[in-house]
């Protein structure tokens, strides 16, 4: 559970050592995220819990709160019994030495990992199941080495709404959140004396366009070109001293699905 030690500072990757297995604890963890990626301290921070069974990664996955946060990763390596903080320290380490936030997890070899035993091993289906329930998982590929099958966030649930939304299923909507608002950060951080004029809100919007087209280039936003117009910077309304900014940001998907048909003549 979150401490006054830990919540201050934030931490970009939170890898726990073994499963939350209560509502009570997993719903501090949530509070913990949101307070530290919040507007105001923007220390975005993404939590790994571990998991090597996948009705318990399910139950977790399932906790209202959990289901409606997408920093949350419920990792599961079913049958790896005992080697829950190695799992959790594997994903984080995976996700940190990747420089670019968009590109899928799919297929990420975990040599930390041990190869479970194929009695232990489960069946593509039910692994497909677990996928739909929130729970990013981990299995043995082809070549007999555990790897990522897809690394997913808990989140299944319009926090606002409560309907169904997949919009910021994979954890890599999280990722390029957090790498767009660092980025717009550091270039507004680069010059922080401005008045709050005509002027100054049309170089500030041209500077975040500037950025978030070298985004679309990377292939960590795109559409940035064609909702250019939607990218406002406004004097606020109740703040004289504040602008507004409204940033579109479409980002990136990975290609997690490749349909085949073939055509026999």
């Amino acid at each position: 559970m979150p401490n006054q030690t830990l919540a201050p500072h934030g931490h970009s990757i939170i890898a726990l050592d073994s499963p939350i297995i209560d509502e009570a604890t997993a719903n501090a963890w949530v509070e913990h995220l949101d307070f530290v990626s919040s507007k105001t301290e923007q220390n975005d921070a993404i939590l790994i819990v571990p998991f090597d069974d996948v009705d318990a990664a399910t139950a977790f996955a399932a906790y209202p709160a959990v289901a409606s946060c997408y920093r949350i990763i419920a990792v599961c390596y079913h049958g790896a019994i005992g080697f829950e903080p190695e799992l959790a320290a594997s994903i984080a380490a995976t996700i940190a030495a990747e420089s670019d936030p968009a590109l899928p997890f799919n297929g990420c070899k975990l040599p930390a990992l041990p190869v479970v035993d194929g009695s232990l091993r489960l069946t593509k289906t039910r692994i497909e199941q677990a996928l739909n329930d929130g729970v990013a998982m981990v299995n043995v590929g082809h070549d007999s080495k555990p790897e990522i099958v897809r690394l997913i966030s808990t989140y299944r649930t319009n926090p606002v709404t409560g309907q169904a939304d997949d919009l910021l299923l994979d954890i890599n909507g999280a990722l390029v959140l957090r790498y767009v608002r660092r980025d717009l950060h550091a270039a507004v951080a680069a010059n922080p004396r401005r008045k709050n004029t005509d002027a100054s809100r049309r170089d500030l919007r041209s500077l975040f366009l500037d950025r978030c087209l070298k985004m679309d280039d990377a292939e960590i936003l795109e559409h940035v070109a064609a909702t250019k117009n939607e990218l406002t910077v406004m004097q606020s309304t109740t703040d004289k001293t504040a602008v507004d900014a409204r940033i579109p940001s479409h980002w990136v998907r990975g290609m997690h699905v490749i349909n085949t048909t073939l055509d026999v003549y």
